[in-house]
């Protein structure tokens, strides 16, 4: 295939056309002339745009990225000529979402279609190659030089170094064994651990099921147990309740018996204690207490002496006379000797004259002493001491006699009292109103078992009601086993597959070795001559890594240890090896090249272009450069 002109508007090509030829193409413009867009210019009218790509950090889609700047809708058209005839494409957006997307295929010169061409196979059909593939080989963009490793591609280069087979990657097998074990196992996910995980649910499941199930049969058990108890307490309940009504109409009509007794011994207490208090009432002690009057008895005696002994005093007129006498005696003195005489006279008449005072009053004082005293012996009616004593102590007789009857009365009337509760007790008894403590006790019993059977039966109720959400155990043991079969069918398959694996990575090992030496050489040999012979060995693994080593060194190294210009070139000396080994060689495609020769020194450019201008004598070769 020779591509001949191309007219795009993409990007910031708006309608801008460049012409090809065969052979060795060289497109020399400045920076931001729209080199990298006429690269992938080449590659969407070949492949299309994927409408379906994301932007991602750092990069945009080609959807976005090569958008018209001017807003119209993405379109072109691409001359070429391919086994032996000319041919025009196009391509033209019709919806937004798909630019690109409307595609055609026509022979120059007229509308005939090109049969057996669309949009989705144009681009292999004439390159020989996938998208992958021709992205990894023949279409080398700015930056972009190191190889991708792809399942296709390492599948075309063993097929072409083997026995020309391209229907089986060893890698691309691997993979999707890697997958098929991944699926079945990877770290706690897949299907082997989510079966392990609903096994063990399962397991679980099972074992609370049979845990509740052995919980209700216990529930039973016992609730059949206090149903039994309920009923032979219910039996001694009625039992105990007849008895005691028995006993209670004996005890009733004992009660009634003494209460009649009681009754009349209470009447006659009644009158006896009246007499006694009657006969206690009355006189000057009356609404004491024995002891009381005994000590008022006593106090009033204590002074009835007391005022008996001071009516007995008699005072002697003695000293008055005496003093009389003196007051006289100095009176005669003062007349007949001297005045002076006269102040003895005053001081014994005064005296005189108190001892006359203190002898009158002492003379009232004992007549009052026996007044008083006759008057409170006439008060009690007693002519002596003795006689009040007496009437006290007749008085306390009585009153201790009114007392004991009164605390008989008292006694009478707590025993009917006492006889009359009985009764009530036992009328209480007989009509079912009063029970007794063991009757009591015995409900409290059966009302206890009652609640504890009522407990028992709504538990066994949740209990068959968890056992119905949980599942029958037998349903649930089903399923686990089930489950089991699975995970041992699915461990025999991860095992094979795995095996397998195994296998196919020693088989893929032995491949490479084929493979691997077949690129490597051809590498080898351009990349000697790119760099004038530096570096005379080169070896490419099956993940398309590359150690090169220099001339006279004895260690190989990658492509972090070169600079980027000698990186740049190793990895175009990979490509154009792969290019020659996995493209068709009867109608090979273009090989483009965008900027790859940027960080390369003039001696270097110069044998690039050698070995381009050598490639473009078999297949044209479209270079992008600035330089």
């Amino acid at each position: 295939m020779v591509i001949h002109k191309l007219t795009a508007r993409f990007g910031c090509l708006e309608g801008d056309t460049l012409e090809l030829h065969e052979g060795l193409n060289v497109i020399n413009a400045p920076n931001e002339s729209g080199k990298s867009t006429w690269c992938a210019f080449i590659r969407a009218m070949l492949y299309g745009i994927d409408s379906a790509e994301r932007a991602k950090k750092g990069s945009l889609p080609d959807k976005t990225r090569f958008a018209p700047w001017t807003g119209s809708p993405m379109s072109g058209t691409m001359e070429i000529s391919h086994g032996g005839r000319e041919i025009t494409l196009a391509r033209s957006t019709k919806a937004a979402n798909a630019p690109m997307r409307v595609f055609s295929a026509t022979y120059a010169g007229s509308a005939d279609a090109v049969p057996g061409l669309d949009g989705s196979n144009v681009g292999e059909y004439l390159t020989g190659a996938s998208r992958e593939v021709f992205c990894s080989s023949a279409f080398i963009g700015q930056g972009a030089a190191a190889v991708t490793g792809s399942a296709e591609l390492e599948r075309r280069i063993a097929g072409v170094v083997s026995s020309g087979e391209e229907e089986v990657s060893a890698g691309e097998a691997a993979e999707r064994l890697r997958a098929w074990l991944r699926k079945r196992r990877w770290n706690k996910r897949g299907a082997i651990p989510e079966l392990e995980r609903e096994i063990a649910r399962g397991e679980d499941a099972l074992r609370r099921v049979q845990d509740t199930v052995a919980e209700r049969e216990r529930s039973r058990a016992e609730l059949e147990s206090c149903s039994k108890s309920a009923a032979e307490l219910a039996e001694r309940l009625q039992a105990a309740r007849e008895g005691e009504r028995s006993a209670a109409r004996e005890s009733f009509n004992r009660s009634g018996e003494r209460v009649n007794e009681l009754e009349l011994e209470y009447s006659k207490a009644v009158k006896e204690a009246a007499a006694r208090e009657a006969e206690a009432r009355g006189g000057v002690f009356d609404g004491m207490d024995a002891a009381g009057a005994a000590q008022l008895a006593e106090r009033e005696c204590e002074r009835a002496g007391k005022l008996k002994s001071a009516g007995e005093v008699r005072p002697s007129p003695l000293w008055t006379g005496v003093c009389a006498a003196l007051a006289v005696l100095f009176a005669v003195l003062a007349i007949a000797v001297s005045p002076f005489e006269l102040i003895g006279t005053a001081v014994f008449a005064a005296l005189a004259a108190w001892q006359y005072g203190k002898y009158s009053g002492a003379k009232k004082a004992a007549s009052a002493a026996i007044e008083e005293y006759k008057k409170l012996l006439s008060g009690y009616g007693v002519a002596s001491p003795d006689e009040l004593r007496e009437l006290a102590a007749g008085y306390a007789r009585r009153r201790a006699a009114a007392d004991e009857a009164a605390a008989a009365l008292e006694r009478a009337r707590r025993e009917l009292e006492a006889a009359r509760s009985a009764r009530r007790a036992d009328e209480g008894r007989l009509t079912g109103a009063q029970e007794s403590d063991a009757l009591r006790r015995l409900e409290w019993e059966l009302a206890s078992m009652n609640a504890r059977r009522e407990s028992l039966t709504a538990r066994t109720a949740e209990l068959s009601g968890a056992i119905g959400a949980l599942g029958d155990p037998v349903a649930v043991g089903s399923g686990i086993r089930e489950r089991q079969e699975r995970l041992e069918e699915l461990t025999r398959q991860y095992d094979a597959i795995e095996l397998a694996v195994n296998t196919l990575e020693r088989a893929g090992a032995e491949l490479q070795s084929r493979f691997s030496p077949a690129l490597g050489r051809r590498a080898a040999e351009l990349f000697s001559r790119l760099t004038g012979g530096r570096y005379d060995e080169l070896a490419v693994s099956r993940d398309f890594s590359v150690l090169v080593k220099r001339a006279g060194d004895t260690v190989a190294r990658g492509s972090l240890y070169l600079s980027a210009g000698a990186a740049d070139l190793m990895y175009l000396a990979v490509r154009l090896a792969i290019a020659e080994l996995v493209l068709p060689g009867d109608e090979p495609c273009p090989i483009i090249l965008d900027d790859a020769l940027a960080y390369l020194d003039p001696a270097r450019r110069e044998r690039v272009l050698a070995l381009l201008e050598e490639i473009g004598e078999k297949r044209q070769v479209i270079l992008f450069t600035c330089s």
